[in-house]
């Protein structure tokens, strides 16, 4: 019983400074908040490197589009897209702020003529491999332009990919007959 009265009359402990030291549950909640604070921190850094590896995995090459004539609210757009991941990516289309509607579209000769057809799945981009997007074949269908693209311009969109991944890309736009003139980059 008296050590009972000593612990609860006793002064609290001091440390060698002569300060009220911290008890040993706050010492170790202390502990504990840096600990999750810091696993907390580490998770984003390595989310936000999976995402931009993913990212990373998706490359973009030559990325251009014809200039259209005034009056004319539709476009094409060409690249060349590699797939340098493990795992298949599905290309749904794209956004652009001068744009309606980016889209996946394939045109082929079907009868004799050529004919074109939106590709609502999206465009599969198998591991390893290459898919050109040129014209007569498959491209991105620009539709609801603001203005005409013009030569020698240069236009940003941002492609979209079934998983949520998007990624950015600056289509040169080239004369009408799809050579990079004078005034192009």
């Amino acid at each position: 019983m008296t050590s009972l009265l000593n612990t609860v009359g006793a002064s609290p402990a001091r440390d060698h400074n002569g300060y009220p030291s911290h008890s040993r549950s706050e010492s170790i909640a202390s502990e504990a908040r840096s600990y999750s604070n810091g696993m907390l921190a580490f998770l984003v850094l390595m989310l936000a490197a999976g995402a931009s590896a993913a990212s990373a995995e998706i490359r973009i090459e030559t990325p251009w589009a014809r200039a259209t004539p005034p009056g004319i609210d539709r476009g094409a757009g060409y690249m060349t897209l590699h797939n340098d991941g493990e795992q298949a990516r599905t290309l749904t289309g794209g956004t652009a702020d001068w744009a309606e509607s980016i889209e996946i579209h394939e045109s082929r000769e079907v009868d004799g003529q050529m004919r074109m057809q939106a590709l609502p799945e999206g465009l599969t981009l198998e591991p390893g491999a290459a898919v050109e997007l040129a014209p007569m074949g498959l491209h991105l269908m620009i539709k609801g332009l603001d203005e005409p693209l013009t030569e020698g311009d240069t236009r940003s969109l941002t492609l979209e990919f079934r998983n949520g991944e998007t990624r950015e890309a600056q289509l040169d736009i080239r004369a009408p007959d799809g050579t990079a003139g004078h005034n192009s980059h």
